[in-house]
């Protein structure tokens, strides 16, 4: 077995850092129990007029946040399962699954991104606001966060079904949700299309068994040089797993960061430690965070 210390600075380079922080603070986030309100009773009581506009403001904010934490709690989860699974198929020296897990990690890192890109500066940008609502201080009209629930109610609540399905409840395809990082991660579609083609039952899939003779006289060993071909592929997008890992972090890192201005959820207090300033949506939500 080898070190995973030594697998993960070697596969995510800088982005190891953050395995230590998730170790540490995953533990805390899972203790929180969420309330929702069903959506029946809630239709039925705006309805016949039984909430005011504060009351209503209120199960909105609570209804936000409460999706916004989930949202951004499983994605730490999630992606931290993936990369833990591409590091086992590596020290494995186990090609498909190597390439499996990899995939994994770059459909839910845009799925993730999808999701959670734009929730940290939205409810940093609002939260005296949000503040206002949970304390039932919001009277004089109603509120409308229909824009980020749409992002969290995707995220959360998308998969596949029929063409005239509910688009907020209809998962895009997968290609989508993986373009979303090209931005930071160069390669990443490219990257994702061949994993695709090894994972599924195609020429790839077996072609990396494929060992021609230097002869050249048409005749082909089968090779199973599984730890040549993981070296190969990681030495063509050297990049690609650690940019993809750490743009997932810090979607859902900054998500919980701007979350400790609510009342709501377990603190989280090395989070404020955090050095945001690389990160350019970091310097903004924590500048916004001071007005």
């Amino acid at each position: 077995m080898q070190n995973r210390g030594a697998t993960r600075k070697k596969l995510f380079h800088k982005a190891d850092l953050y395995f230590s922080l998730l170790e540490n603070i995953i533990p805390r986030i899972v203790t929180h129990r969420y309330t929702f309100i069903s959506d029946d009773w809630y239709k039925e009581q705006v309805d016949e007029g039984k909430l005011s506009a504060a009351e209503i403001n209120a199960v909105v904010a609570v209804d936000l946040l409460e999706k916004a934490h989930l949202a951004a709690a499983t994605s730490l989860i999630r992606i931290s399962r993936w990369a833990d699974a591409v590091c086992v198929m590596y020290e494995t020296g186990n090609y498909p699954g190597f390439a499996g897990a990899l995939r994994g990690l770059i459909e839910n890192g845009g799925d993730s991104v999808d999701g959670l890109l734009n929730i940290p500066a939205a409810l940093a940008t609002y939260h005296r606001r949000l503040n206002d609502m949970l304390a039932g201080k919001m009277t004089d009209a109603l509120a409308d966060c229909s824009s980020l629930e749409h992002m969290l109610d995707h995220y959360i609540h998308a998969g596949w079904a029929g063409k005239k399905s509910d688009p907020v409840r209809a998962a895009k395809a997968n290609a989508e949700y993986v373009a979303l990082i090209e931005k930071v991660v160069p390669s990443a579609l490219s990257l994702y299309h061949r994993l695709c083609a090894i994972v599924h039952p195609s020429n790839q899939s077996i072609g990396w068994l494929f060992d021609f003779d230097e002869l050249g006289d048409r005749r082909i060993v089968l090779a199973m040089n599984d730890a040549a071909k993981i070296d190969a592929l990681y030495a063509e997008f050297p990049t690609a797993i650690g940019q993809t890992f750490s743009l997932t972090c810090n979607c859902a890192l900054l998500t919980l960061r701007v979350l400790h201005k609510f009342p709501l959820h377990p603190k989280l207090p090395e989070l404020k430690k955090v050095d945001w300033s690389p990160v350019g949506v970091g310097r903004e939500v924590e500048q916004l965070l001071r007005n």
